[in-house]
């Protein structure tokens, strides 16, 4: 893992910005919790197949992480703390509950930034 994404150049294309965890989690781990006749969102069932997405750890010092989900778990890629007046953000919003969230607007816009600098 790394607080620098010129570690993670070779996902960056990869991102899928629309993603969350719970949704990588549901596709590539939980099958039975699926409506296999949903074509927007048909599990994964071959190995191989994967989702490269961003989402926010807040077990500490909330970061940006650069997540890899696959039918085997997850994969931290890298990740950079999100800037302080974010965090603060954040930390106001959801009232320091620790785990792994979805990006908010403000972080997704500084993450789109950051790959593309």
């Amino acid at each position: 893992m790394s607080n620098d994404f010129q570690a993670c150049k070779q996902w960056i294309n990869e991102v899928n910005w629309d993603m969350i965890h719970e949704d990588a989690v549901t596709l590539y781990l939980e099958w039975g919790n699926n409506n296999y006749r949903d074509d927007m969102r048909s599990p994964v069932t071959r190995s191989g197949e994967y989702s490269v997405y961003f989402a926010i750890d807040t077990w500490d010092a909330p970061k940006a992480v650069l997540m890899k989900m696959d039918n085997y778990g997850s994969q931290v890629l890298c990740s950079k703390e999100v800037p302080e007046n974010l965090a603060k953000e954040l930390k106001d919003d959801i009232k320091n509950i620790k785990g792994i969230l979805e990006l908010t607007p403000p972080i997704k816009e500084w993450l789109r930034q950051e790959v593309n600098a």
